[in-house]
């Protein structure tokens, strides 16, 4: 681990650009955290970096292809030459809605690569650069605690976050470094949007009728904010987290209770 102190505590939080990358961004730069935003959308992510730095924040943008292992190092690199690289979010990643017997290997392979690989490399990548006290958070899913039959890859994919956080909160432990991952269930964002225009023309109603029916099945009884999914993973990232190691914590309104 590197020793090399530094005034700035530097966030990374991939998929940045947008959803709950964006918000988790706004919610560690008011924190305190230097943030290093991550993204292959250029264009929105500097709109990103110009509203947490007139908000009195520092943003580094850091456009990169995270399915790329060079990308994904040259993102850690980058970060922890910019300050004292404390916390790595990983959130970039995508869905696929496709029934269980049409995915196809190249729809298996993105999803895997995207949701999967790249949580593995980056944080293998960024613990190296860590000091005692870091923080890495992962974006798991409800999806990853029992399965979905038009997402099948995807579902594997979170479960398997879940996996990999556990066996880095056990590599990591020694070094003093946490590593916890939280699920989020039905999100208001673009890719939640995307889900259900897909299955409504699947189920012959409307986007907002299938959007309808799944809050229906939310005890809280309200569709999920990106704010809600920010203030638990500041709540990781923070000192009073620094005894949770390895868990991972449905954030969803009460869909899932394990």
């Amino acid at each position: 681990m590197k020793s090399t102190p530094s005034l700035l505590k530097v966030a990374v939080v991939t998929g940045a650009a947008q959803g709950i990358g964006k918000a988790v961004a706004h919610r560690l730069a008011q924190d305190g955290f230097a943030i290093a935003i991550v993204d292959i959308n250029a264009d929105a992510l500097g709109g990103v970096k110009k509203e947490i730095e007139s908000q009195g924040g520092q943003a580094l943008a850091l456009q990169a292809d995270l399915t790329k292992l060079e990308d994904i190092q040259s993102v850690i690199t980058q970060s922890s030459e910019w300050g004292q690289l404390t916390v790595l979010v990983n959130n970039a990643g995508r869905v696929i809605i496709t029934p269980f017997l049409e995915i196809t290997e190249r729809e298996w392979d993105d999803i895997m690569t995207l949701n999967l690989k790249t949580v593995f490399f980056a944080t293998q990548f960024a613990a190296r650069h860590m000091h005692t006290g870091g923080r890495i958070v992962n974006l798991s899913s409800i999806s990853g605690r029992s399965g979905r039959s038009d997402q099948a890859h995807y579902a594997a994919a979170k479960c398997a976050v879940i996996s990999i956080t556990q066996s880095a909160a056990l590599s990591f432990a020694s070094q003093g470094i946490t590593v916890n991952a939280v699920c989020p269930g039905v999100v208001d964002t673009p890719m939640t949007t995307g889900i259900h225009e897909i299955r409504a023309g699947t189920l012959g109603i409307t986007p907002e009728e299938s959007l309808a029916r799944m809050v229906a099945k939310i005890p809280l009884g309200r569709l999920e904010k990106t704010e809600d999914v920010a203030g638990v993973i500041s709540f990781l990232c923070s000192a009073d987290a620094a005894y949770i190691t390895g868990q991972s914590l449905n954030v969803d309104g009460g869909m899932e209770m394990n």
